[in-house]
């Protein structure tokens, strides 16, 4: 059913016992993350940011029909652009900086490195 390497539960102590029941049944490889707000929607947002740039990279579209798409495809409040604007590109750089010196999966896109390489 998921075809991933990794996947992150957020789980209080209460319901540890259980997720690894259900995991390994299930044959998932997981990480239990501790149960606290904004530790995981931090990484979703920057990865939704960094995924948009290597999207930009490849020429799929502009960073305003980007954002557009995004807003009307899953209902988003803001498109990336608009978020990594908002929170500020540097600290999603540094955010991915440090995911990625964790897991690969977090590979800083080149035009965003470089974005951040200009402002600079």
């Amino acid at each position: 059913l998921f075809n991933t390497k990794n996947i992150e539960i957020a789980a209080s102590a209460h319901f540890k016992k259980h997720i690894i029941e259900m995991t390994n049944t299930l044959q998932w490889n997981y990480t239990i993350v501790p149960d606290v707000p904004g530790l995981i929607t931090p990484k979703v947002i920057a990865m939704i940011i960094n995924e948009a740039y290597y999207a930009l990279d490849e020429q799929v579209s502009t960073k305003k029909d980007i954002d557009i798409a995004m807003k009307l495809g899953t209902n988003y409040p803001y498109g990336p652009f608009e978020w990594a604007e908002k929170i500020g590109l540097v600290n999603i750089y540094h955010l991915l900086e440090k995911l990625a010196s964790i897991d690969s999966r977090y590979t800083i896109a080149e035009v965003l490195r470089k974005e951040i390489t200009n402002k600079e």
